[in-house]
Formats: structure tokens, C-alpha cells, sequence
């Protein structure tokens, strides 16, 4: 019998993103979530890496350019729409002269 990993939640809370939050607040959750999943994905290349002697630059050239994309692609669409709508919601600021 093997073991399934134990994956911990995301965030401070364990619930449901609030939909209702601000969309800035929102998209700081979300890039703070990222933040976190590219930890995470580097922890279990680097056991990996450790276990078959793989080097650490191979490790870092992983998740420079395919795990970052990966999240990217992950999440383009909402990023995206929750810049926009940040955008909308963020107060206008006067033109300088």
C-alpha cells in the first residue's frame, strides 16, 4: 500500500476565495497563491533532484521556464480579468499640468 501525500490548503483560509472581496484584493490572493504553487513545485523537483543526483541549476532551469509558464497559462484568464476589473474600480487621479 503507498502512502497518498497529505497536500496542505492554500492560503489563510482553507475555504472558497470570497467572490465578493475587491478584485484587487482578489488578484493579491491570487499572486500570492502563485507564489506559493511555484514553492511548492520547487520542493518536490528538488527532492527529485536530491534522490537521482540531478543537478540544482537543472532544478532552477525547470522552474524558470516551464513551471512559471505553466502558471501563467494556468491562470491567464482570470489575472487578467481581475486586473481589468481593478482597474476600473481604482480611483481616477488627476492629470499633471
Amino acid at each position: 500500500m503507498t502512502a497518498q501525500p497529505q497536500w496542505p490548503a492554500f492560503g489563510p483560509s482553507t475555504g472558497a476565495p470570497n467572490r465578493h472581496a475587491p478584485p484587487y484584493e482578489r488578484l493579491a490572493e491570487l499572486n500570492a497563491d502563485l507564489r506559493e504553487a511555484k514553492a511548492r513545485l520547487r520542493q518536490v523537483l528538488e527532492a527529485v533532484a536530491d534522490k537521482y543526483d540531478i543537478s540544482a541549476k537543472d532544478v532552477s532551469y525547470a522552474i524558470d521556464g516551464y513551471a512559471d509558464d505553466m502558471l501563467s497559462d494556468l491562470v491567464f484568464g482570470v489575472q487578467r480579468d481581475l486586473e481589468h476589473a481593478a482597474e476600473a474600480e481604482a480611483p481616477l487621479r488627476p492629470l499633471s499640468p
